[in-house]
């Protein structure tokens, strides 16, 4: 939303009754105020309240009905291939990608974070019509460790993914990018699980998110692992059974993650703060929940944290670009992911046959209300033909081409009509 990083800070104020956590940001030149992130509660409650109110329990992913069904048949037919289509972006190249890159595309990576999957690995593919050709963009694969991340990592594929397109159009095509368009966008999902049953989740090792892996201070371990399994039935039984009201002699300072809905920031706040009555200062934790919002672990930090605040008048922040190919980052995560991806060099480009039918049988419709754009879901290879032939083969769906919905669940892709998708009764 913004060209410059936001300079943000997370501010607490009391007055006798009240206590107000806001959010604040400077960029462009103004001072902003955030209307996503504000609570208040009464002045004598604990900061939990403002998380469990409003705040973290709020942000993990509810489903629908509909949505879950859908997400049980996407486990149940084990699909990993998702294609999103829309034909009637054809006024701007970069239109329905930018849109699915920002909202379809994560929001399915979310969904694929349920039941016990730990980490995804995704891929895309887009097919840019220009003129009489149809170009396939592919990226290559990427990781994503933690649900927060989702965000961040599909925006820089698809910045790599713009570059390459915009580079290779302007050395390699007589078309310039306003005679080209995108209509269709492959997701390729693979989901890395943990058996619950067999695998307790005090021995899975669950990552921080980049935002915070990045910063100084937030690896040191000294708590022993009784002290940490005693602390852990603590904190789960009071929260259970207290809402988040923690005893005066827990001597420990409780820490929750926070994510800004409208910059996109990842923040940490207070959860419970004791007084400190020994010499010694309280040990730190920070709360880890999974997309549900249901706890997963608490990560030992090595000093109490504070709100990042910086003053806009003074020094620019650090200057963050990749040695290899020079792109400056705005963020350490950026370029984390920007390196994982080894500068878009795993990336490639392809062109179809201007005579191919493609053929999905027993595809998953997906409602244009969950991702915007027609989503489906492909549960097996598809059958190809050329010239009267029938070809079973392996390979991705390579052709830009109108889908129409034929007796069911079934998808034909075809060059010979550029119609909009029929929907599924």
């Amino acid at each position: 939303m913004y060209d410059d990083e936001p300079i943000s800070s997370f501010v607490f104020s009391n007055d006798e009754t009240t206590q107000t956590f806001h959010h604040q940001w400077f960029a462009q030149g103004q001072m902003h105020e955030c209307t996503t992130c504000y609570s208040s509660i009464h002045a004598d409650e604990p900061p939990s309240q403002h998380w469990l109110r409003g705040g973290e329990a709020s942000q993990g992913l509810q489903l629908t009905k509909q949505q879950q069904a859908v997400l049980d048949i996407i486990e149940a037919r084990q699909i990993e291939t998702f294609f999103f289509c829309d034909e009637s972006s054809k006024d701007k190249l970069d239109h329905f990608m930018g849109e699915t890159c920002a909202r379809g595309v994560p929001e399915l990576l979310r969904w694929m974070f349920q039941n016990n999957t730990v980490a995804v690995e995704f891929s895309l593919a887009c097919y840019v019509n220009s003129m009489d050709q149809v170009l396939i963009f592919q990226s290559g694969s990427l990781r994503v460790d933690h649900h927060y991340d989702v965000d961040e990592s599909v925006g820089v594929v698809y910045e790599l993914l713009m570059q390459r397109i915009e580079n290779y159009l302007h050395c390699s095509s007589e078309y310039g990018m306003a005679e080209c368009s995108i209509t269709r966008l492959r997701v390729q999902v693979k989901r890395i699980r943990v058996d619950a049953e067999s695998q307790p989740a005090e021995s899975v090792h669950f990552p921080l998110p980049l935002q915070l892996k990045q910063e100084e201070g937030l690896s040191t371990t000294t708590t022993s692992e009784s002290e940490l399994a005693s602390l852990r039935s603590a904190y789960l039984k009071h929260f259970r059974e207290c809402n988040g009201y923690f005893p005066p002699n827990m001597r420990v300072n409780l820490y929750g993650l926070q994510q800004c809905k409208t910059t996109k920031e990842l923040y940490v706040v207070p959860y419970h703060v004791s007084e400190t009555l020994q010499q010694l200062p309280n040990k730190n934790f920070l709360i880890l929940n999974n997309i549900m919002g249901q706890f997963q672990r608490l990560h030992e930090l090595s000093t109490p944290v504070k709100s990042i605040e910086r003053d806009p008048l003074g020094s620019p922040m650090k200057d963050l670009h990749c040695r290899r190919c020079r792109t400056q980052f705005s963020r350490s995560s950026k370029l984390h992911i920007h390196q994982k991806l080894r500068c878009g060099q795993d990336f490639s480009v392809d062109s179809m046959h201007a005579d191919i039918v493609e053929i999905y049988e027993q595809c998953l419709p997906i409602s244009r209300s969950v991702f915007q754009y027609a989503c489906y879901g492909i549960t097996k290879p598809k059958t190809v033909m050329r010239k009267g032939q029938f070809v079973p083969i392996e390979c991705d769906w390579r052709s830009e081409c109108s889908v129409k919905v034929q007796h069911g669940p079934c998808v034909v892709i075809s060059n010979a009509q550029h119609s909009s998708p029929c929907k599924f009764y």
